[in-house]
């Protein structure tokens, strides 16, 4: 009647509602569920505790790795080669441990925001292109050559050029800031 009960009020339903929200959860959904057959729950937790190690070592290897770069950059020099190196290896120790702990390099045990930012380092790893001693020894030579070969057509020469000379910028400024 009047009180909503019957008939087509939203009454009953938000009654309804309140009782199943506040009603306490039975206790087999506040345990974890059952390992797979097979396995122990220590063998789960000891397996989640590895990938957590692996993925906190390549996070830390990934903050530590400008620092890394830069104490060799000061130690050795722009020009050398070894702090390009250790710089390097760090990055691929810091892949390694993150592609490990995600099972793989397809990163499905990663969410959204961690693939973005997998995603995102794997793209800065273009910048060791331009950083001395690639940038000088590698990179130049080939866009010289490039530019060599575009010099006669008319416009897209010069254009080429002032590319280079960007690039030459970024190596001078920028490649060594991120």
């Amino acid at each position: 009647g009047a009180s909503g009960e019957s008939g087509g009020g939203g009454g009953s339903l938000n009654r309804h509602s309140r009782h199943v929200l506040l009603a306490p959860l039975p206790a087999y959904m506040l345990q974890p569920p059952p390992p797979p057959p097979g396995l122990r729950v220590s063998d789960v937790l000891a397996r989640d505790k590895a990938a957590l190690t692996l993925k906190l070592t390549g996070e830390a290897l990934s903050i530590v790795r400008p620092l890394a770069y830069a104490l060799a950059v000061r130690k050795y020099g722009r020009k050398s080669w070894k702090p390009l190196a250790v710089s390097a290896a760090v990055d691929a120790a810091s892949f390694a441990c993150l592609g490990s702990a995600a099972g793989g390099p397809a990163e499905a045990a990663f969410n959204p925001l961690e693939r973005a930012e997998m995603s995102r380092r794997r793209a800065f790893l273009s910048y060791y292109l331009v950083r001395s001693p690639v940038f000088d020894a590698v990179t130049l030579p080939v866009l010289n050559r490039v530019g060599w070969a575009l010099r006669p057509i008319p416009l897209v020469g010069s254009l080429y050029g002032k590319v280079v000379e960007i690039a030459e910028d970024v190596n001078d400024f920028f490649s060594y800031t991120y």
